[in-house]
């Protein structure tokens, strides 16, 4: 009987010491993770402002601290030279400052041929844009916010790192000529250089 009351007053005591846990919050992935059909909105938010651009999409489907990296673009920015945009800085460092990059251009043919995503971003996109007389490839990575507020656009791009073939690009922009022999092959340069393969030779 005497045992049993001191385990029972050691049950108190213990009881009274232990700290106070606050409820656990419950983590559903359903309220909390971006669905297929949202990364692929924000697939396609972005694959408009590059093919249709318009200033009202891109204020709805960004952050307002939106940021572009992409020494892709940078180099078209540049024609290839050192500035005035420094190279592996943000090519656009605000949200206005993309605005006004992308509203100067003509539209852009773009596909997106994959896409990829995770439960709160990034979206990744692989895209090929069908131009003359080279068609450009490239990827990107989307990283995306959450918004309670906009029914409409409830994951938000908030920052881009971008990169393409930028080489052909600036051939299709006559930026770039290079100079190729009638069989297509650059007629100079290690990359153009046909090359004998043997097999490497090994030192008994």
């Amino acid at each position: 009987m005497r045992s049993t009351i001191i385990a029972a007053a050691t049950f108190a005591l213990g009881a009274l010491a232990a700290p106070s846990l606050s409820p656990l919050q419950k983590r559903d992935c359903n309220d909390t993770c971006m669905s297929y059909d949202q990364a692929t909105s924000v697939a396609n938010n972005f694959k408009t402002l590059i093919a249709a651009y318009s200033d009202s999409l891109a204020d709805s489907a960004m952050t307002t601290d939106f940021v572009d990296y992409s020494d892709s673009v940078t180099s078209l920015i540049n024609g290839g030279c050192q500035g005035p945009v420094p190279y592996g800085s943000e090519t656009f460092s605000s949200l206005a400052d993309f605005k006004k990059g992308q509203a100067s251009q003509p539209p852009i043919p773009f596909e997106i041929l994959n896409l990829w995503y995770a439960c709160e971003g990034p979206v990744v996109i692989r895209w090929r844009s069908a131009q003359t007389p080279e068609i450009v490839t490239g990827n990107i990575v989307m990283e995306t916010q959450r918004s309670s507020v906009d029914a409409n656009y409830p994951w938000k791009i908030k920052t881009v790192y971008s990169e393409f073939n930028s080489g052909a690009w600036q051939v299709n922009l006559n930026v770039f000529k290079p100079n190729c022999t009638a069989s297509g092959n650059a007629a100079s340069g290690p990359v153009g250089k046909k090359m004998k393969r043997s097999l490497p030779m090994h030192i008994m």
